[in-house]
């Protein structure tokens, strides 16, 4: 299983940097704008238009909010494979593993709540308590107005050093090896 596992998350990993650095940076800019340094509600639709695709129309929302989604969920769970043999080393991957540690759940969480949320919401006629739930939990309201922005900072610039650090070994793997 670790080799599929280890193959999956290899090649399912570059096709998901650029939409999931997308993803974690309006994740970060919304929560923190609004937060911190007043963003109006109209700037706040703006970044969440580009962080769930809305921009696109209604296919193209829930065509990124699924690939986001899912891949995201792909890459934690064929990442939570790996965690269970192995040991950390140093340099990119050492902080890559022990990062994957610290963030499993959070990610999980993330990326579940946010596809229950919309596809609920869109699709699924939830009731509006189970919606409620799902964005309090997508976006750390349960920890309340003061630790809620901690936690995105958490999993967004989390997810963000996880997607760097997994393109530096990438690179490395991938580097043509000079001859001497």
């Amino acid at each position: 299983m670790k080799p599929v596992a280890r193959t999956l998350h290899r090649r399912l990993a570059p096709w998901l940097l650029l939409p999931l650095v997308v993803a974690a940076l309006t994740g970060l800019t919304y929560r923190i704008g609004r937060t911190w340094f007043g963003f109006s509600r109209d700037t706040g639709d703006a970044v969440l238009a580009v962080h769930t695709g809305a921009w696109m129309g209604d296919f193209g929302e829930h065509l990124q909010i699924a690939l986001n989604g899912l891949g995201l969920l792909a890459l934690a769970l064929g990442g939570a494979v790996l965690l269970r043999t192995g040991r950390a080393r140093g340099g990119a991957r050492g902080g890559h593993r022990v990062a994957a540690w610290v963030l499993l759940a959070p990610l999980l969480v993330t990326a579940t709540t946010g596809l229950g949320y919309h596809f609920g919401n869109a699709w699924f006629d939830l009731a509006p308590g189970t919606l409620k739930l799902l964005l309090n939990l997508h976006q750390g309201s349960w920890l309340g107005p003061t630790w809620r922005p901690f936690y995105v900072i958490l999993v967004g610039v989390g997810l963000l050093f996880l997607l760097g650090s997994g393109a530096a070994m990438l690179r490395k793997k991938t580097a043509p090896v000079a001859k001497t």
